[in-house]
């Protein structure tokens, strides 16, 4: 219960649009579209909540945005909210907004952190578990996603939206 307290309140404070150190280019890998201004064809939001070990890890700001250039997905602060803001229907994953990133997703990795002996990655969507590769969750909006790394695996609190999502 206290873990769950915790994982809530550090959502919750993070969730408040705070900003972290602008992360590097979009990386070359991604296939995700990019250009020189946002696209609104598609205007959706998922949540994404990342803990290690039963450590809260903060999703930086400027995912998939630099001083020329912005990615349909993409993070604006550390508040765990994806937008997807996209110029067609396509499908968008999870792996794809991790590719964006440049950092790895799988059953055995999340961004810079793998799994030792006795872990694994336990991702849910929705509330609900996922037993497929993390990478492959598409994004819709409003989904909300967690990814475990551990043990421990605590609870995590069903994500709330703030007005205007």
């Amino acid at each position: 219960m206290k873990i769950a307290f915790t994982v809530a309140l550090a959502i919750l404070v993070g969730s408040c649009g705070g900003t972290a150190a602008s992360t590097p280019t979009p990386s070359a890998a991604s296939k995700v579209p990019c250009g020189p201004t946002e696209v609104f064809t598609r205007h959706e939001h998922a949540h994404l909540t990342i803990v290690v070990r039963g450590q809260l890890r903060v999703v930086p700001a400027f995912i998939g945005i630099t001083a020329t250039s912005i990615c349909w997905l993409h993070t604006h602060d550390t508040s765990g909210i994806i937008h997807i803001e996209a110029g067609d229907n396509r499908q968008l994953t999870l792996g794809d907004f991790f590719s964006v990133w440049g950092k790895p997703l799988s059953k055995t990795v999340v961004a810079d952190d793998r799994v030792s002996d006795g872990e694994s990655v336990q991702a849910t969507l929705n509330q609900k578990p996922y037993a497929d590769a993390p990478e492959s969750i598409v994004l819709h909006d409003h989904d909300d996603i967690d990814l475990e790394l551990g043990p421990p695996l605590p609870t995590v609190a069903p994500y709330v939206w703030p007005p205007g999502y």
